[in-house]
């Protein structure tokens, strides 16, 4: 509504929407009970002016290729985002970057850099007969007890919770254990994959509002866009095996991307004669004089079939809703898919859910067109 409200074309459509929001039942945000705790960082090392370089790196899994011969930099202050779809090398990147991945090329780590890489493998590395508390003290933070039980009720774990043992935990709880370890870690340099994952809505704001705070780098993947868009000031895409920057945040770069695309759109289009119209409006308007329609019938004929258009449009409208609901559900499916490292040990079974995907994509790209213009048409009709 707010992107399209001020648009000619699209303002009825836009209204349509609105009213359907007021007709909605609010119902009011719970009270976080919860303090408004601050997750503060310690930089103890201030790096040089480049972080990490990465020279003529190239990485396949078998004969897919993922980066070729691909270079970037890492400076001081950079906060990057990965960004593209499931099965584009993204967290392969963010590992190469880590060290724990291996690749082709080179990467050679600036000066005084300290870094801290937080991971879903990670969580092998916590010591199972250690307390979530004693956990947290092998970090070497020098925090004090009230301190690391405060960071820890960010986390989701209040009160007794953090003397539970790291063995029963759940996999999320884990997830929350090593990322708090992470945040506490002195780093000068983050590398963080999915960091949001386990974490409820008031806990990423926290982390969020930490981040920005954060006088260090930092490097992430996560398909959580409000987060990006809170916390990044680069963009990073790989494209044909090379890594494209952009350098401003993800808003800016959805922006950037859409420009590209209407004018690339607008460049293969053929420039429209309006000779074309003249020739069929010039011909009505010297027949109806001549031929003028009964008064009586004219209002039921136009009534009837305006009845008959909007019956159709209707119809197709609540087709391509369900249509693009379906799409939406089953590309959800395969990303999860595409999210599960083990896909990529069957070369086979990857290329399938890959193409598969593209498919989806453009299945849902050609749905929602469609559902577009039939909402304006439909719009019109009852206009």
């Amino acid at each position: 509504v707010e992107r399209f409200k001020a648009k000619a074309s699209k303002a009825a459509q836009a209204q349509s929407i609105l009213k359907r929001l007021e007709k909605l039942d609010r119902i009011e945000e719970s009270e976080i009970e919860r303090p408004e705790i601050r997750i503060n960082f310690r930089v103890d090392k201030i790096p040089g002016k480049i972080i990490c370089t990465l020279k003529d790196i190239s990485k396949y899994f078998g004969n897919l290729r993922i980066l070729e011969h691909a270079s970037a930099e890492i400076d001081r202050g950079d906060k990057i985002a990965l960004i593209g779809a499931n099965g584009k090398g993204k967290s392969t990147l963010l590992r190469i970057v880590a060290g724990v991945e291996p690749f082709e090329g080179e990467r050679v780590w600036g000066h005084n850099v300290e870094e801290s890489f937080y991971a879903q493998h990670q969580l092998e590395a916590l010591g199972l007969n250690n307390t979530i508390l004693e956990e947290m003290q092998t970090a070497g933070s020098q925090k004090t007890e009230l301190e690391l039980r405060t960071l820890l009720g960010c986390f989701l774990f209040s009160g007794d919770d953090a003397d539970k043992k790291i063995r029963v935990l759940s996999g999320g709880e884990k997830a929350r254990v090593a990322l708090a370890k992470t945040i506490i870690s002195k780093a000068n340099f983050l590398m963080l994959d999915e960091p949001t994952n386990h974490l409820d809505m008031h806990s990423v704001d926290l982390l969020i509002d930490s981040l920005k705070k954060y006088e260090g780098s930092l490097i992430l993947v996560s398909h959580d866009r409000y987060f990006i868009s809170k916390t990044a000031n680069k963009i990073w895409s790989i494209e044909d095996g090379q890594i494209k920057e952009f350098k401003g945040g993800y808003e800016e770069w959805v922006a950037w991307n859409e420009r590209m695309a209407a004018q690339a759109k607008k460049a293969e289009q053929p420039e429209k004669k309006n000779s074309g119209t003249k020739a069929v409006q010039e011909p009505v308007k010297e027949k109806l004089p001549e031929t003028p329609p009964p008064m009586p019938s004219k209002p039921v004929v136009i009534d009837k079939e305006k009845q008959k258009e909007q019956k159709r449009l209707q119809k197709r409208f609540e087709e391509l809703e369900n249509q693009v609901a379906q799409l939406q559900t089953k590309k959800i499916a395969i990303e999860s898919s595409l999210a599960d490292p083990a896909i990529y040990s069957d070369k086979t079974k990857f290329m399938q859910t890959e193409k598969d995907y593209q498919q989806i994509c453009r299945q849902l790209s050609e749905s929602e067109k469609e559902y577009e213009k039939v909402f304006e048409a439909l719009m019109e009709k009852e206009g």
